[in-house]
């Protein structure tokens, strides 16, 4: 698994540009990303995959702990959906 600062470290290395502005352009990217689902809308991260907010419908659940029967509210989650062209490759 790789961290920010270890991407941040390999993206400065390909740009040659010090690491220091790379993390404050991925903050930058961050900060859009987050501002442009908040609004609602989908984010396409090419030949990678989108995210998008999704509606979850109320449903009925039940407490492992007490058995009783609990009803979830609806909420609002974040979706990734993988790229075809990706998937294609994570086959192989």
């Amino acid at each position: 698994m790789m961290n920010s600062s270890e991407f941040a470290t390999r993206l400065s290395g390909k740009l040659k540009l010090p690491k220091t502005e790379v993390s404050k352009r991925m903050n930058d990217v961050a900060e859009i990303v987050k501002a442009e689902l908040l609004k609602g809308n989908t984010i396409t991260l090419g030949h990678i995959g989108s995210l998008e907010v999704k509606k979850r419908s109320e449903r009925l659940s039940v407490s492992p702990v007490s058995g009783k029967r609990m009803l979830i509210p609806p909420k609002l989650v974040i979706k990734f959906k993988v790229s075809s062209s990706l998937k294609g490759k994570l086959k192989k």
